[in-house]
Parts: C-alpha cells; sequence; structure tokens
C-alpha cells in the first residue's frame, strides 16, 4: 500500500506501508481501544464500536490481490491531496 499526501503547492510525501503491517497495527489498535474506553468520550465512543477491528484487518489480507486499485482519493479546495493505493 502507497499513501500519497500533498499540501497546497509543497513538496509532496510518499509513504509505502506493507499490508502485513498495517494488518497488524489494525489488530494493536483494537487492543488498545478496549483497554483505553473508559477515557473515550460516549459520542466517540459510540462511532469506534461500530468498527469491527478483526474484520477490517482480514479484509486487507484479500486485498492483496488487488494492487493499483485506489481506496482514497481526496482533493481539497486548497490543493491538498491525500491517495491511497494498494
Amino acid at each position: 500500500m502507497r499513501i500519497y499526501i500533498k499540501q497546497g503547492g509543497h513538496r509532496g510525501y510518499h509513504i509505502p506501508v506493507p499490508l502485513s503491517i498495517a494488518s497488524s497495527c489494525i489488530r494493536l489498535a483494537d487492543f488498545i481501544l478496549t483497554k483505553s474506553k473508559n477515557h473515550i468520550p460516549k459520542e466517540q465512543l459510540e462511532y469506534i464500536d461500530c468498527i469491527d477491528f478483526k474484520m477490517l484487518a482480514v479484509s486487507l489480507k484479500h486485498l492483496k490481490g488487488y494492487k493499483g486499485l485506489k481506496l482514497v482519493d481526496v482533493k481539497s479546495a486548497a490543493g491538498d491531496e491525500v491517495r491511497i493505493i494498494l
């Protein structure tokens, strides 16, 4: 997976992220959130509880066959861009 970030007219950043590391980080986030639920405001906790992190990590493994797929391609009026490509 590749993450491209460009701010306005400035130089952009390219961050390569292996899918195995992304999957491991998602599983780690699930563990951390279960331990820190007492410190998260209830309004935000409603949104976090809707996410199944285990299923999200498994789905990243299935996406390996779709190299070149654009997951995110966002451009703002200020010229900021974010792209995430498998």
